[in-house]
């Protein structure tokens, strides 16, 4: 076993320890100091991904004048070990050199947050009282903060506008003074030149202490811009995995920023902070360049294709993207209040996108939403309406060895097609074979436009969800690919 696999199998042990039987963990100190003696601030969120888990380690000076985030992506080989899929510092990619040196710090944190030390760069937390750290607490105080340091440096900048408003009247105050001395005597003439003279020296200081005022507000207004995309990438970094939308719509926000050329810009994409998920759907899906397309997705499940395409080309994913993750927080279609979570994924031709309204709603061009396709082969389990989920299908698969030794105890394996346009016309016991054509997109059942609403259920003993077939539990069905 290389030095490589022994690290990642025992990260991976500490992470499934603390994780325990659930989705996701974070824990970390709230008040630190780094190497430097500078106080800092340090997370951990851990996260389940299929069998895969993520782990991102975040350290912040408390004056947000640095920050290093750390991200490592862990996989189980077919030997019972680990290994180590993707591991990324401040967003890029490590250098194969330092990753295990990195995996041994990571380790040594995790399992003594108290000694332990930092031996490549600041900041690093060595921990004054360990807590474990809600990653959302303090976000909308520092937001106000942001906010209120904004409006001062607006006022700032109008102030010297003023300013430079009355040193031009002075200036035309001055022409004046000249035009009205070229009629006199000489002798005035000269008198009046060395007044002129005078004034014209001591403007030109005070124009030199204008310069070096918005010599002063520029660079103010630069470390404005630069602190207020920091602070909103790291408000990003606290959300938990199931606002991963609003994890995207922040670090776009956050980029908006940092090329923003006016208080006024800053101020306007502050404004578009989103408050749920699908406020940060609706922001990014109008703009083509946010777009992460199915394409760039793989599935959990060994063998399943894309349950979409356009008719007369591949089921690719290129042309369709995820509106709404698995996971993520979403008001109860029971109409009782409240918020539970999405057991499943949207998916969306993104050709339909035409706009959002004001009220954040996405309108969809009247176009082919595309057609829905049987992800494997298989036989219809059912097939019907209800007013949630419209025209609806069930397709179970045979079961391969691979699914069996993933899912123990499974007993069937299912995917779920809603929302679908019209009466699919399958009957139960029907044969589909892989990428054959269910039905179309649609809206039927409550569905705010046309996606397809697609589900994974994986059949056994004790299941959270049943209905007449037996007790289910619904899986991930997608996670993005790392590059």
């Amino acid at each position: 076993m290389t030095r490589r696999e022994r690290l990642s199998t025992r990260l991976a042990g500490l992470l499934k320890n603390l994780l325990g039987e659930k989705g996701s963990w974070s824990g970390g100190v709230d008040s630190g100091t780094s190497m430097d003696g500078r106080p800092v601030s340090w997370l951990l969120t851990a996260q389940r991904a299929g069998n895969r888990i993520i782990l991102l380690e975040t350290v912040t000076a408390t004056d947000q004048s640095s920050r290093v985030v750390r991200y490592w992506l862990l996989k189980p080989s077919d030997n019972g070990r680990w290994q180590l899929e993707a591991a990324e510092k401040n967003h890029e990619a490590l250098d194969e050199e330092w990753i295990n040196d990195e995996l041994e710090e990571t380790i040594g944190r995790l399992e003594d947050p108290q000694t332990a030390q930092s031996i490549l760069e600041v900041p690093k937390a060595r921990a004054l009282s360990p807590v474990v750290s809600n990653p959302s607490f303090g976000l909308w105080p520092r937001r106000f903060r942001s906010v209120a340091s904004l409006a001062f440096f607006i006022c700032a900048f109008f102030i010297l506008a003023a300013v430079g408003s009355l040193q031009y009247q002075r200036m035309m105050q001055l022409v004046g003074d000249l035009s009205s001395a070229i009629g006199i005597s000489s002798t005035r003439q000269t008198q009046a030149v060395e007044t002129l003279t005078g004034r014209l020296e001591a403007m030109d200081d005070e124009l030199e202490q204008l310069r070096d005022d918005v010599q002063r507000e520029r660079t103010a207004f630069e470390f404005s811009r630069k602190n207020t995309a920091m602070t909103l990438r790291q408000q990003a970094d606290e959300l938990p995995w199931s606002e991963y939308s609003r994890k995207r719509a922040y670090n776009y926000l956050a980029d908006r920023i940092e090329s923003s050329g006016s208080y006024g810009d800053i101020v306007y994409q502050m404004s578009r902070i989103p408050e749920d998920n699908a406020q940060a759907e609706t922001i990014l899906a109008v703009d083509r360049a946010n777009i992460v397309t199915l394409s760039k997705y793989h599935s959990t499940v060994p063998g399943l294709a894309f349950p979409v395409r356009l008719d007369g080309e591949s089921a690719d994913g290129s042309n369709f993207m995820i509106s709404s993750g698995f996971g993520e927080l979403r008001p109860s279609s029971l109409g009782t209040g409240g918020y539970l979570p999405h057991m499943a994924v949207d998916i969306i031709n993104v050709e339909n996108i035409l706009t959002v309204t004001p009220e954040n709603a996405i309108v969809r061009f009247p176009g082919e939403p595309g057609s829905v396709v049987s992800a494997y082969r298989g036989t219809v389990l059912s097939s019907g309406y209800d007013s949630v989920y419209g025209w609806h299908l069930e397709v179970s698969h045979p079961l391969r060895a691979d699914w069996t030794s993933k899912y123990k105890g499974i007993e069937k394996l299912t995917t779920f097609y809603a929302h679908m346009a019209e009466d699919p016309g399958w009957k139960g016991g029907e044969l589909v074979e892989q990428n054959e054509k269910l039905g179309k997109i649609g809206d039927t059942g409550r569905a705010t436009g046309p996606h397809l609403h697609f589900e994974v259920r994986i059949y056994h003993k004790g299941g959270e969800f049943s209905n007449r077939y037996g007790s289910f539990d619904r899986i991930n069905p997608y996670i993005i690919t790392i590059q």
